[in-house]
């Protein structure tokens, strides 16, 4: 069996380093790679990786998707006979590639699953009718694969209702415990209690709460501190931001950090007591896991994608619910709640694979799903 591994969908972020976890696996652990072949994003930490290494059974392919989606549609069939290919493994998303090749596809678009969320709200006119026309294309790709592996069960019980897909299969997302220490410094005040809101300016993650939960925490008298890892870029996002913290005069109470390296993730844990994840929808995030691994209450919105995520190993609230919000930072708090959550995400932690064990199980499924069909 010969599998053709498209890494082309995975640029940036959380999805390129399970790209390139995966990767290190087959390397390390003396798989014969001529059973492999890779498609790669021009320019992607991916493709700097394969450069580096003796790997040269690859394809570079443009990162724009139009661009990758052409490659896909009139290069793909060459490309699958000329390496003799018997299955797709695309990890996340789904190639172009001619349908008469077998194809696992790996999702982690939640929205499409959740079609009671409006999760294209702010967005208006043509931004919303491009959002859209992605999502489309992603439901498209999930009916033409021949089987999805997903890394929440929710998603996978209901995407049998919503899209009838009959061959899909729950992997739990790996642990990457190798985590230099390079240290990150964080100007905080050091005698404050410490929440991190590890993201971006996506509204999704209900970042735009932090001036209203300063407020109220000023108002009971705690002593705290959100750490928000968002870039200090001038953007529009940005402004209103720090305009709402200047409104409720809570400027003092936040601090916008922007962009924290990987080397530089385990300081940062040291320095903090919280980690919140307030999301709407999520596939599964980081966050979760780094919070157990390092040993840090998590706070997090009581959704039904967390619920089959998290179990008992998060303390649950409202995302919209300031005051509840800040009654269950009191709570935890308290040494012995504090605690507790503590232990609730280290036990939940051993349910995950090493990244060498989700390897296994992802190419055993491969194996599984070109032998019967």
């Amino acid at each position: 069996m010969k599998v053709l591994v498209n890494l082309a969908t995975l640029k940036k972020g959380g999805g390129q380093n399970v790209g390139l976890n995966f990767l290190r696996s087959l390397l390390g652990n003396s798989h014969d790679l001529s059973n492999y072949y890779f498609v790669i994003a021009e320019g992607s930490e991916i493709d700097f990786f394969l450069k580096a290494s003796s790997i040269s059974n690859y394809t570079v392919v443009p990162q724009s998707p139009l661009r990758r989606m052409l490659f896909e549609r009139f290069k793909g069939g060459k490309l699958i006979r000329q390496q003799k290919i018997d299955i797709i493994y695309t990890i996340f998303g789904i190639g172009l590639y001619p349908k008469r090749i077998k194809q696992v596809s790996g999702s982690a678009d939640s929205n499409i699953f959740f079609p009671e969320v409006d999760f294209w709200k702010d967005y208006k006119g043509v931004a919303r009718f491009k959002k859209t026309i992605v999502d489309k294309y992603r439901v498209f790709a999930l009916k033409r694969s021949t089987a999805v592996v997903f890394e929440n069960e929710s998603m996978m019980i209901r995407s049998k209702t919503l899209f009838n897909l009959k061959h899909t299969i729950f992997i739990k997302p790996s642990i990457d415990n190798q985590f230099e220490k390079d240290v990150f410094r964080l100007n905080a005040p050091a005698s404050s209690k410490k929440g991190l809101f590890f993201c971006g300016w996506q509204k999704n993650k209900n970042y735009e709460i932090i001036p209203s939960l300063a407020q109220e925490l000023k108002n009971r008298k705690i002593d705290f501190h959100f750490i928000l890892t968002a870039p200090n870029d001038n953007s529009e996002e940005f402004i209103v931001f720090e305009n709402n913290l200047e409104r409720l005069d809570v400027k003092d109470m936040v601090s916008v950090i922007g962009q924290v390296k990987k080397n530089e993730i385990a300081s940062l844990y040291d320095q903090i007591d919280f980690v919140f994840l307030l999301s709407k929808l999520e596939s599964f995030s980081n966050n979760i896991i780094e919070s157990w691994f390092f040993k840090r209450p998590l706070i997090l919105a009581d959704e039904e994608w967390s619920n089959s995520i998290c179990k008992e190993a998060a303390k649950y609230v409202n995302r919209n619910n300031i005051k509840g919000i800040v009654d269950a930072i009191v709570e935890l708090s308290d040494k012995e709640a504090y605690q507790s959550f503590v232990h609730g995400g280290v036990e939940e932690l051993t349910s995950y694979p090493s990244i060498d064990e989700k390897t296994n199980q992802e190419l055993n499924y491969i194996r599984e799903i070109y032998e019967s069909h």
